[in-house]
């Protein structure tokens, strides 16, 4: 649900992308440019100088772009952990190095080039561009984490919340690990009111040889009703589950599909709070599994 974008910076000549920029990236609305953010400011300042803006339009576009280099907080841009680090370079210089990781889910550029979305193609709803606020998928351990691939690549570290998780046994879990091994994600604290029995054993028997990066994982048993709702949460986005992240038989019912919700940067922080304010006051018990 989370999409890794990359945007021409000549595209800011036009007020319209710059609206873009402003009104579509971030943390809630699912999409991040992959960018390095001095090069790119520069650049793109270039283009805006050139194209005969409005005095207004021009200046809000100037000011954003003289802001970005030095911007610390969590915006629109932000490039995956996996990918290169290349100053200096122009940007179709940059985008053919990032191409041999892996294909961007969007490329944005005007005009628009075979692969890649214009400001029209976006208008009209091109499939390639639409984040879902919600989504729908059978409860099967491949498609729950197939689903949350692409936060996972841009991601460090993951927390998942959800009271009905178990430590042996788990599909969803073995998938994790699976998908981990081609990303960046360092570290995973599962949050539990299961109390898993001899840990330390299960992972070696079960995960262990999944996990050769040898990502983290901390075990949190939390007091049962503490949470209700299922949280993904890193350190870049967050979703929300209806059923939780647990594989189950598909029976041909409408219960077979998992919902999942993109949610907003203020309920990610206040389940993170609401976590902390657990662990701080002594309430739940800590296992490092690995």
């Amino acid at each position: 649900m989370y999409k890794e974008v990359a945007f021409d910076p000549c595209c800011l000549r036009s007020f319209e992308y710059y609206s873009l920029l402003k009104q579509h990236f971030g943390f809630d609305k699912g999409r991040y440019v992959a960018a390095e953010r001095r090069t790119w400011a520069q650049e793109a300042m270039t283009a805006v100088k050139q194209a005969g803006l409005p005095v207004i339009r021009e200046q809000s576009i100037k000011n954003y772009l003289n802001k970005l280099p030095r911007s610390r907080e969590r915006d629109e841009f932000l490039t995956a952990p996996d990918r290169p680090k290349g100053d200096h370079q122009l940007w179709s210089v940059w985008l053919n190095n990032q191409l041999q990781v892996r294909p961007f889910d969007v490329t944005i550029s005007e005009p628009a080039q075979e692969g890649r979305l214009d400001i029209d193609s976006i208008n009209n709803g091109h499939q390639e561009w639409n984040v879902p606020a919600s989504l729908s998928v059978l409860r099967e351990a491949k498609a729950i984490v197939g689903s949350v691939l692409g936060l996972l690549r841009l991601s460090s570290e993951v927390t998942l919340i959800d009271p009905y998780f178990y430590l042996a046994g788990n599909k969803t879990l073995s998938e994790i690990f699976v998908a981990l091994q081609s990303t960046s994600v360092r570290t995973v604290r599962v949050v539990s009111s299961v109390n898993p029995l001899n840990p330390q054993q299960v992972y070696q028997r079960e995960y262990q040889n999944l996990n050769r990066r040898g990502v983290s994982l901390e075990w949190v048993v939390a007091p049962e009703k503490y949470f209700h709702d299922r949280y993904l949460i890193t350190d870049v986005g967050a979703i929300r589950v209806g059923h939780g992240f647990v594989e189950d038989i598909v029976k041909g019912i409408h219960a077979d599909q998992l919902n999942i919700n993109l949610i907003g940067i203020a309920e990610a922080q206040r389940t993170q709070e609401s976590l902390n304010i657990l662990l701080d006051e002594g309430r739940a018990t800590r296992i490092t599994v690995v």
